[in-house]
């Protein structure tokens, strides 16, 4: 199947990777964004014109920082709060800063800087490159020669980092879009000193613990600034926003990436030796019955829940939630998740948050949702909700 050129820059202008970065200085924002009026004026205009805007937005150059806060109620958790790294352990609690740069589908940059150590992906044409400066490990991937397939690999793996900007969360938004969702236009905003729609997403359904989604939208470039989630509190529980934000086109040098010296280079990482072991390794699995069964989601719009199943081997997706260090008392990630749980009659436990829900089954299986426990209850019990 080919990609045609408009299919791909409209995929560019959602797929803005993901970010990184060093904390920002009050002299990095625009100048007028302090002065000048929290609700700008303008041109009134409908929910579906703002949508339409959002989904025909040819923006395909920008850089910016994206600050990204939960505050889901949870402590912190074991992990390397320090690091760059993205884990679940990290990115369910505080504050984390990024930057990202984007030119088109051939060029995109992502950093992500932790209090002593930096990670980036970066993606230059054929070459992806990724390093994390704990470890001194540089990955580095050779993309097909076939231009054409080359573009589409590069927007598919854009597509893949987006998730971590407001345009991946806007977009997750916007697919819930469905009779169940109330969609209305709230006061205008400013934000990363641009001018900017609101658009607000409110499911209809109470039982998900979502009560609404707010989404900023650039009334210039249509581009999607900060997207907020609110559950029952009065402050965002979960919140990904641009604090400044450019157009134009980065510098080619942002793109231009050299192994520093003294570091670990892996290559091949994503390319064909690496899905060919894969491959094998997926057939060994297969012959010898210890494949694991694919995640599912039981039902649909706001009160989906991923089911996670126990894999055939006996082992549990719990053990991917305690994995990690020892917190700083000591407590290993195991005792830190019976501390957060709550057991229930039936012998499952449940992990409340603001937001988030999930339910620990006893036969290995974790049901994940934002939606009420009782929706989860009854996924793990194969009823309908």
């Amino acid at each position: 199947m080919t990609t045609s050129p408009r299919s791909l820059r409209r995929r560019a202008a959602w797929s803005a990777p993901v970010l990184t970065a060093a904390a920002i200085g009050a002299a990095t924002l625009l100048p007028s964004a302090a002065s000048a009026s929290p609700h700008p004026k303008l041109p009134a205009k409908t929910a579906a014109q703002l949508l339409a805007a959002v989904q025909s937005s040819d923006v395909s150059t920008l850089s910016g920082t994206i600050v990204e806060t939960a505050r889901l109620g949870l402590p912190s958790l074991p992990g390397t709060n320090s690091s760059a790294a993205l884990t679940w352990q990290t990115l369910v609690s505080g504050t984390h800063t990024a930057r990202v740069w984007f030119n088109g589908v051939d060029q995109q940059r992502l950093a992500v800087l932790g209090q002593l150590s930096e990670s980036d992906v970066v993606h230059n044409g054929r070459n992806v490159w990724t390093y994390a400066s704990d470890t001194q490990a540089v990955a580095h991937t050779l993309l097909p020669a076939n231009a054409e397939k080359s573009a589409a690999t590069s927007a598919t793996k854009a597509e893949n980092l987006q998730k971590y900007t407001p345009q991946g969360a806007a977009a997750a938004a916007l697919q819930a879009i469905t009779p169940s969702t109330q969609v209305a236009v709230d006061p205008t905003a400013r934000v990363a000193g641009q001018p900017a729609y609101t658009l607000v997403l409110t499911p209809r359904d109470t039982r998900s613990t979502v009560r609404k989604v707010a989404i900023a939208i650039d009334a210039t470039h249509n581009v999607p600034l900060r997207v907020q989630v609110f559950g029952a509190g009065a402050a965002p529980a979960f919140e990904t926003a641009f604090t400044n934000i450019s157009y134009q086109a980065p510098a080619a040098s942002v793109f231009a990436f050299t192994p520093p010296s003294g570091a670990k280079v892996t290559n091949d990482v994503l390319g064909t030796a690496a899905q060919k072991k894969a491959a094998d390794k997926l057939g060994t699995k297969i012959k010898t019955g210890t494949a694991k069964v694919s995640p599912t989601v039981v039902g649909t719009g706001w009160t989906s829940v991923l089911v996670l199943p126990a894999s055939t081997a006996g082992s549990s997706p719990l053990s991917a939630l305690t994995s990690g260090s020892t917190s700083s008392k000591g407590d290993s990630p195991t005792a830190v998740l019976s501390h957060l749980t709550t057991t229930l009659p039936s012998g499952d436990k449940l992990l409340s948050s603001a937001l988030i829900n999930v339910l620990l089954a006893k036969d290995g299986r974790v049901l994940v949702g934002a939606v009420s426990p009782s929706v989860l209850e009854q996924a793990a019990a194969g009823q309908p909700g």
